[in-house]
């Protein structure tokens, strides 16, 4: 039977719903179910019901009524010493399911219920007093859930509900920091730093007081106290252009593209003038190389661009939504009262920069292309090549002025041999710094010597003309790499990648990368990492020797493959490692002793591992789908992840591996419930659970990942998907599968408020876990009982719990984890009245949520909450 207080008092039993309305009868059961399980004194039932001033006779009326309600609902309300008593589970009640649910952390599923005035029908002052109150019990658990809502990264959405509450509670500083921090996380920065001001002149003239020390300390906090600096390194040297730089400084605010033909300066320009402008844009500088026009694959994605805005812009991964026109708009209220400066360069085509367009007053875009792209309200500023001068001059600064001044007609040969195209000056240049015994004349003949291309006036003829002459003084050894990494899927490349590619030791090859790039055919950003123009990536291509391109890229995807297995390893060590072939012979495999090195090597390689995907063996393919699962799941790159996983389930489907096909199967459906296609993921998980019949283990598995799709309004299925994998783990003898599975079943009981339930399976699997000197997995059952015996009212067996809990997770690598459970080690300690030790807690859960570059935001609340 389930009662009802909220609105009109009714009952539902099996056999239908009582709706008793605004009767005396309802007003009798509503006031007995406010108090169930609490005697009620006849004198209480009079005044509740009748009010305070009752009329004659009100006992005997009162005892009436009592008597029809039983006959009504036989066996309910029963007489104790005293007075009377409603026999019923509490939670069967509304308002007190409601209570339990805010209890336990469910206030969504708690606002749900209280729909309607708690007694609505009864307007005694008894009842007048427990609206009253119960209103601001509501209110409290409605500002309850929006915390967490805004702590989910939520802030756009709840802006307008925020306003509507703030205009009610002009006054209320927990209403206003709510607000505040929604309008600063959907970028409106403006309109917190108006609403803090607003509310502070309101408490000084109403209240003659001055904000809290939270809501002043939020205040401070609305500007970042660092903005993203993207830019890479300005060219060196940079000689000419003023005309056109001239015509950056004074384009409109908005959107320039700068178009031209390759190798004419597009990026040295763009990024010339942006480090200049700088200042101009105190927000940040965003950059990002789109590779509209390098090798096939390689091209930067949209999404993958938001995605590196959006981390640059300090956006919590938690808020970033899945498709890309989420993610577009998310780059807008970011970027929308900021003055940033975004380089969008290399980009192929409108399709690909139009995602990434903000389109607000104070962001400025600069666009390079070779294709005329026309943005809506962009002006274009088309870039020809150098004038005659300022090729000279550039040419000057790289062989040295003497020089070029001691040979001015072998200047202007070599000028117009690179066609005034500034890429071709730089290798040419670089050609003869490395020989400067040689006269320039020489090197001019050298260059009017080689046979063309096409028509002297072809740029690209000139192009190849100037790359040729280069790497004709480049050692074989050398000139063979250079044709090698043209083949190369990726962007950019690693030493160890280099290595394999060319089957050579690592001290040799990075030699021979020294070499190229001293020819300038190399570029190194960064430490380690090399690339080159597309132009004269495409040019080297066509040196790779024909009889070696196909060895040269099987053993650079086999460095990606299993060194990517090695990573990803140690990025999560509790994974099953998958079985892997011998490397080819000259193949580097890179290995990791820190979860931080790999994470360093998969960020790093995450571009070249995508891009190799459509180029690998089945093998190969299957192994990088399994190494980047992890990595792409917490960074959240949820489309590669979603890409990733498919061509490995369709690889493992070829490889007709059970096992492999199983285990990428999972893979995809979680990548499925990442972009919040759950019912392909079920049906991914499906499939899995097909592929392992015959293998229990395998099975168990996917229903504890069936289980884990689970939502909170349906806790209940998911332990009974995770009982029905701890009977295959049991029934395999699988003893780390059924550890794993208690722990979700203790968890689970946690968060259905189970606390005994979930303690029960704590003890009972914390042995398992110390006989299998699995130390994360002891922390995770330490952090199960420490949630239960909070939620049972012990903080000191909590306060034990959590403490062990922070150890294990210490001991075992997980910053993230060790910061949770010192958050809630802090909770416990509050609990027990331990202020300063919860403080202690508190702090240094922000100090490791820092280091591992986590949101501080709701840890901070606390220390605020508590200093207050």
């Amino acid at each position: 039977m389930r009662f009802t207080v909220f609105g009109g008092v009714s009952a539902r039993t099996d056999d239908g719903v009582t709706e008793f309305g605004a009767t005396r009868l309802g007003a009798l059961l509503g006031v007995l179910l406010v108090d169930a399980g609490r005697v009620v004194s006849a004198d209480e039932l009079v005044e509740r019901v009748l009010g305070d001033t009752p009329p004659p006779r009100a006992r005997a009326m009162t005892q009436t009524w009592l008597t029809r309600l039983r006959q009504t609902l036989p066996g309910l309300v029963g007489r104790d010493t005293g007075g009377y008593v409603v026999r019923v589970d509490p939670l069967e009640v509304d308002l007190h399911l409601f209570r339990h649910l805010v209890r336990t952390g469910r206030t969504a599923a708690a606002l749900a219920l209280a729909g309607d005035d708690l007694l609505a029908g009864l307007n005694t002052p008894w009842a007048v007093r427990q609206r009253a109150e119960f209103a601001q019990e509501l209110l409290t658990a409605r500002l309850d859930h929006l915390d967490a809502r805004l702590d989910e990264g939520v802030h756009a959405e709840l802006v307008p509900e925020l306003r509507a509450l703030a205009d009610r509670r002009p006054l209320d500083e927990r209403v206003a920091a709510q607000l505040i921090r929604a309008l600063h996380g959907c970028g409106r920065t403006t309109e917190a730093v108006e609403h803090f001001l607003r509310v502070r002149g309101r408490l000084a003239d109403e209240l003659g007081a001055e904000p809290s020390r939270a809501l002043s300390s939020l205040y401070r906090r609305l500007r970042p106290t660092s903005a993203p600096r993207q830019l890479p390194a300005p060219p060196k040297p940079f000689t000419g252009r003023a005309v056109e730089l001239a015509a950056l400084d004074q384009a409109p605010r908005g959107v320039v593209v700068i178009t031209g033909t390759g190798g004419v300066g597009k990026t040295s320009l763009a990024v010339h003038w942006a480090h200049q402008a700088a200042e101009r844009f105190p927000d940040g500088q965003l950059y990002v190389n789109l590779h509209g026009f390098g090798p096939s694959g390689a091209a930067v994605s949209p999404g993958e661009a938001l995605l590196r805005f959006l981390s640059a812009l300090d956006v919590p991964r938690a808020k970033v939504p899945h498709d890309l026109a989420g993610q577009s708009e998310l780059l807008r209220d970011a970027l929308a009262d900021k003055r940033v400066l975004m380089v969008l360069d290399n980009a192929t085509d409108t399709d690909q920069i139009e995602p990434l367009l903000p389109h607000t007053p104070h962001t400025h875009v600069v666009i390079t292309s070779r294709t005329a792209l026309k943005p809506p309200d962009a002006h274009s500023l088309p870039l020809g090549l150098l004038p005659p001068d300022e090729a000279r001059a550039l040419l000057a600064s790289r062989i040295g002025h003497d020089r070029a001044r001691a040979e001015p007609e072998a200047v202007d040969e070599v000028v117009r041999r690179c066609a005034r195209l500034p890429l071709a000056l730089a290798v040419a240049g670089a050609r003869a710094a490395t020989q400067p015994e040689f006269p320039l004349a020489a090197l001019a003949d050298e260059l009017a010597d080689l046979d063309a291309f096409a028509d002297d006036d072809d740029v690209t003829a000139d192009l190849r003309s100037v790359f040729s002459h280069s790497c004709k003084a480049l050692s074989p050894a050398a000139l063979r790499l250079f044709g090698l990494l043209g083949l190369t899927p990726g962007s950019d490349i690693g030493l160890a990648g280099a290595a394999s590619l060319a089957g050579l030791d690592l001290a040799e090859t990075e030699a021979l990368l020294a070499e190229l790039a001293r020819a300038n055919l190399l570029d190194e950003p960064e430490p380690g990492r090399f690339t080159c123009h597309d132009l004269l990536r495409g040019y080297a291509a066509e040196l790779a020797p024909a009889d070696e391109r196909d060895e040269a890229l099987h053993r650079l995807l086999d460095h990606l493959a299993l060194t990517g297995v090695a990573a990803g390893v140690a990025f999560t060590p509790t994974r099953h490692r998958p079985r892997t072939p011998d490397p080819a012979p000259g193949v580097v495999v890179t290995s990791f002793g820190t979860h931080e090195e790999a994470l360093a090597w998969l960020t790093a390689e995450h571009p070249a591992l995508m891009s190799a995907l459509p180029h690998a063996t089945p093998v190969q393919t299957w192994l990088i789908g399994w190494a980047l699962a992890d990595v792409l799941d917490r960074r959240a790159h949820y489309a590669d992840l979603l890409t990733a996983q498919q061509l490995a389930v369709a690889a493992a489907g070829q490889l007709g591996d059970a096992a492999e096909l199983g285990r990428a199967l999972i893979n995809l459906g979680r990548a499925f419930d990442r972009v919040g296609r759950r019912e392909d993921a079920q049906a991914a998980l499906e499939r899995a659970f097909e592929a392992y019949e015959g293998n229990p283990a395998g099975q168990a598995g996917v229903l504890l990942n069936i289980a884990m799709l689970c939502p909170d309004d349906r806790i209940g299925e998911a332990v009974e998907h995770t009982r029905r994998g701890l009977a295959l783990f049991e029934e395999c003898g699988d003893r780390y599968g059924q550890a794993n599975a208690l722990t979700g079943l203790a968890w689970s009981h946690v968060r259905l408020g189970e606390y005994a339930k979930a303690i029960e399976y704590a003890e009972r699997v914390m042995p398992m876990w110390r006989a299998l000197g699995h130390v994360m997995g002891e922390g995770e059952t330490w952090d199960n009982l420490g949630s239960a015996h909070l939620g049972l009212g012990r903080p000191a067996e909590a306060v034990e719990a959590f403490t062990r809990s922070v150890e294990h997770f210490r001991a075992g690598g997980d910053r993230a984890l060790e910061a949770a459970a010192r958050e809630r080690l802090g909770d416990a300690h509050a609990a027990a009245g331990d202020g300063e030790a919860a403080r202690r807690a508190w702090l240094l859960a922000v100090e490791v949520r820092t280091e591992a570059g986590l949101p501080t935001g709701p840890v901070r609340r606390k220390l605020q909450t508590e200093g207050q």
